[in-house]
């Protein structure tokens, strides 16, 4: 029999030793009385402790709600009477977010399917692991991330050869789990990709064939006057008019006055994209005047030349086809970045102070955005920096460089930060030591650099 959500309203604050909903009440009188109007009196350092417990105390709220929303549908509360299990679930906490309870009810309702077991297992994983301790959040996996996973493979499961959909499904999961994991953003991309790996070569370009078929664009009245333009590109056109725009994008100060950029990123997009039809349309023989935008992608060799399976990847994200790769090689400045290739010269010793275009390009694919930690500013509005400064010996290539946004290269700069590229499993990472004055104390390995002097020796006269 179904239980209305009402029946249990209210209870719970008179049965602290009961699992799961004891813990609940003593958090929530916890927090009630945690005086956040005196947040004033904290020190920078708890401030920063209490950005980071939040951060654990979310995570494993969600890997709780997402066990007890499994109970409930084990005992069949959120079904019957009409109720579906979200809205069942709403009407208990119309506080929660609709994707986290979206989300959560995805991830519950795969707990009954043996083949989505390791997922389900990672995302109620924080709800046991010690708060604070690094060492039991390498298996935590975010309930965003794992309903992102379950709703792939109930996508592809039809269609996926078992064995192969298990192994590819490890990997994923092995990808975005712990701290250091795929973001939300990356692994839909590698989602997509794995999709269409999994399924075969017709259909993927079918379905591509079927999709830019639909192309569009559609003018409609908008507020206070303006047009609203309606766009709708599949991943080979978005891919163009991203790369075409971004270029035009970027912040910049005026020539006149130096004032800063003040536009929105959306109204830079806007002013990016007449500006391009302008150009155009008033070009000699509908040609525009500037140079063609240059569009990486990155590509495998063997899948290039057809040897094997695979697709070719955007700065963007944008998931392109081989056939769509070879056709933008054809008739636009597509720079075919194909792994393994030795075409382009990347070290170009101490010789050379300025990083090359090719070493730029090369660091854009690598770290695809500003390297410092948290922060995600896009790879086009970032300078190269030396890990080992040029004077110090660093040398100019890419075991050397890292990509650091205009703000934070100034942060380096100025409390003296060491980097370095590390091997992990993902591939080269940049890291780096933010205690104030790293680079002095030679806390990494300096790659590719000469003799760099360390720290002045107090025993030395």
């Amino acid at each position: 029999m179904a239980v209305a959500p009402q029946e249990y309203a209210g209870q719970g604050g008179d049965h602290p030793a009961r699992p799961v909903l004891g813990a609940l009440s003593s958090a929530l009188v916890a927090l009630t009385d945690s005086q956040p109007e005196r947040l004033w009196a904290l020190s920078e350092g708890e401030v920063v402790g209490a950005v980071r417990a939040l951060g654990e105390l979310s995570a494993t709220v969600d890997a709780h709600l997402v066990a007890v929303l499994a109970e409930a549908k084990a005992r069949g509360l959120g079904t019957g009477d009409g109720w579906g299990p979200v809205d069942w679930a709403r009407s208990l906490a119309p506080l929660l977010p609709l994707r986290t309870l979206t989300d959560a009810d995805t991830v519950a309702r795969a707990a009954r399917d043996p083949r989505l077991g390791p997922v389900v297992e990672a995302a109620t994983a924080a709800a046991a692991r010690e708060i604070g301790d690094p060492d039991t959040a390498t298996g935590v996996l975010p309930v965003g991330k794992a309903a992102q996973l379950v709703r792939f493979h109930r996508s592809v499961a039809g269609l996926a050869d078992p064995d192969q959909l298990d192994e590819a499904l490890g990997t994923l999961l092995d990808g975005a789990t712990g701290p250091r994991g795929l973001s939300e953003r990356d692994l839909a991309i590698c989602l997509r990709r794995t999709g269409d790996l999994l399924r075969p070569d017709g259909l993927v370009e079918r379905d591509a064939d079927t999709v830019r078929a639909h192309r569009s664009l559609t003018k409609a009245r908008g507020p206070v006057g303006l047009s609203r333009y309606t766009l709708l590109l599949d991943d080979e056109g978005a891919a163009v008019v991203d790369a075409a725009v971004e270029a035009l994008a970027r912040p910049h100060r005026d020539e006149d006055t130096g004032e800063l950029d003040h536009r929105t990123p959306a109204a830079r997009r806007a002013d990016a994209l007449v500006d391009l039809v302008t150009r155009a349309v008033s070009a000699p023989d509908g040609l525009p005047r500037q140079a063609r935008t240059t569009m990486l992608v990155t590509v495998p060799l063997e899948v290039l030349q057809r040897r094997a399976r695979g697709a070719g990847l955007t700065l963007t994200g944008d998931v392109l086809t081989t056939d769509a790769v070879r056709r933008l090689a054809c008739d636009a400045e597509v720079v075919p970045v194909v792994l393994g290739s030795r075409g382009e010269v990347l070290d170009q010793g101490t010789a050379v102070r300025l990083f090359t275009t090719a070493q730029i390009r090369h660091l854009w694919l690598r770290d695809r955005h500003c390297t410092f930690p948290g922060c995600s500013k896009p790879a086009r509005w970032t300078d190269a920096h030396h890990l080992v400064h040029w004077a110090d010996g660093g040398r100019t290539d890419i075991d050397n460089a890292a990509l650091l946004c205009r703000a934070h290269h100034t942060v380096v700069h100025r409390e003296r930060l060491r980097g370095a590229v590390v091997d992990t499993r993902h591939g080269p990472t940049v890291v780096w030591d933010l205690a104030p004055g790293s680079y002095d104390t030679r806390r990494f390995p300096s790659p590719g650099a000469r003799a760099l002097p360390g720290p002045p020796d107090p025993e030395r006269p």
